[in-house]
């Protein structure tokens, strides 16, 4: 037994690994989309590890799949284990002298492209054993399976904040600005008060800048309007897009439409009223040590985001 177990050409900790990521999936295809290999070399694995410890794990069938008694206990005894394996190869890692290992980033499409792509670029230029895995998208995430978060959000003054058991560190804010095209507001008037927007059409992201609640403050007086199911998309600058072709109002921060209000192809409306911030928020989960990768990006990026906004605020 401990000879098979010791042999080079039976990888065993990485088919038990994967042994549990079938079950946790309940299916061959999943588990090898999650573990990186294909079904056909997973499906190989499984059967060798049967053949290695001389008992069925998994009954297959057409279905589903069950474990066996066998591979039950096999998972429940070998799961808990994966995090402390994880964080103890991490440590190893650490003592390296070079950067090296995969960095798992989840971006909203705005902040990816206005900073992100440009920092990566960067990072992986003076780091070349340092891997990204970048996910464009703006809801919800795992927090156990990214490194770091990048999510944008709608805040005003007074708005409690949410309980996390994630770090959270705000990044970015700027102003948001609610504007429309010439020909829109020329078609179908101009609202002067939050409420008038209900008789408007609206674009908004719900995942983005406070969904369907537009915050507005006038005279230390906070008005939250309610905005009506007209058109959301949880991509920033395809709303901008859309108002472009005249198809509703949007809430946009100030850096993309910027240069559209400056050329008169958006309108600033109810400039009387102080809208909400836009933010940027990094949110990543608390571990001693942090990955020696993760930890140099981290600094990297403050420093560079610093330095970039900088430039981008002087050129707006």
């Amino acid at each position: 037994m401990s000879s098979h177990l010791l042999s080079s050409r039976q990888p065993i900790l990485d088919k038990i690994v994967f042994f549990c990521a079938v079950l946790r999936c309940g299916s061959f295809r999943e588990a090898s989309i999650e573990q990186g290999i294909s079904p056909a070399a997973g499906s190989r694995w499984v059967k060798e590890l049967e053949e290695t410890l001389s008992v069925e794990l998994i009954k297959r069938s057409t279905r589903q799949l069950v474990a066996t008694q066998a591979g039950d206990l096999l998972y429940q005894r070998f799961s808990p284990l994966l995090p402390d394996i994880h964080s103890l190869c991490e440590e190893v890692q650490n003592l390296a002298d070079q950067q090296r290992g995969e960095i798992k980033i989840s971006s909203t499409p705005l902040f990816a492209r206005q900073y992100l792509t440009k920092i990566v670029a960067e990072y992986i230029e003076m780091h070349p054993q340092v891997n990204f895995r970048i996910f464009i998208e703006a809801g919800e995430f795992d927090p156990l399976s990214i490194d770091f978060a990048f999510r944008a959000s709608a805040s005003y003054q007074g708005e409690p904040e949410q309980d996390s058991l994630l770090i959270r560190r705000r990044l970015l804010r700027e102003p948001l600005y609610l504007c429309a095209s010439p020909d829109y507001l020329a078609k179908h008037g101009v609202p002067t008060s939050p409420q008038a927007l209900g008789q408007h059409r609206c674009l908004y992201a719900r995942t983005l800048v406070g969904g369907n609640k537009w915050c507005f403050e006038r005279d230390g007086k906070t008005d939250i309007a309610t905005i009506q199911d007209t058109l959301e998309c949880d991509n920033s600058e395809m709303l901008l897009d859309l108002a472009l072709e005249h198809a509703g109002i949007a809430y946009l921060p100030h850096s993309l439409v910027g240069p559209q209000l400056a050329r008169g192809e958006l309108q600033h409306i109810m400039q009387d009223f102080k809208c909400a911030s836009f933010d940027i928020d990094l949110f990543y989960r608390p571990r001693t040590p942090m990955p020696e990768r993760c930890a140099g990006f981290k600094h990297y990026l403050y420093q560079r985001l610093e330095q970039l906004a900088s430039t981008t605020s002087h050129c707006s």
